[in-house]
């Protein structure tokens, strides 16, 4: 791996529909960021919460997202920037009209 990865977030959003893709992945220490779109009227999971053993980051480029998380909600959209503490069950959905797109880092086991 070159000491420096660029990716160009324009090329990767079509293979970030229906689940996130991975830009970088780590095991030492345990890390993953990637790209995702949340799709107009889609939850994420489908039903259910998820949650992760590391912090969650994510960083919301374009449309806007209810991330529901121990039972309040928050709206997250364009330049907003949320951080999910490691064990929190959440969800997330996109409740308006365009893509969301976003960026995100796990910190930590998924």
């Amino acid at each position: 791996m070159d000491a420096v990865t660029i990716h160009h977030l324009d090329s990767v959003w079509d293979d970030s529909v229906d689940e996130p893709l991975a830009l970088y992945d780590s095991s030492d220490p345990s890390v993953q960021t990637g790209s995702y779109v949340i799709e107009p009227g889609e939850r994420v999971p489908e039903t259910g919460t998820t949650s992760h053993e590391g912090d969650e980051i994510s960083v919301i480029l374009e449309g806007e997202v209810e991330l529901v998380a121990d039972g309040e909600r928050y709206t997250a959209g364009p330049g907003t920037l949320s951080v999910i503490e490691a064990g929190t069950p959440h969800y997330s959905v996109n409740t308006g009209e365009e893509p969301c797109r976003l960026v995100y880092t796990v910190l930590g086991g998924l």
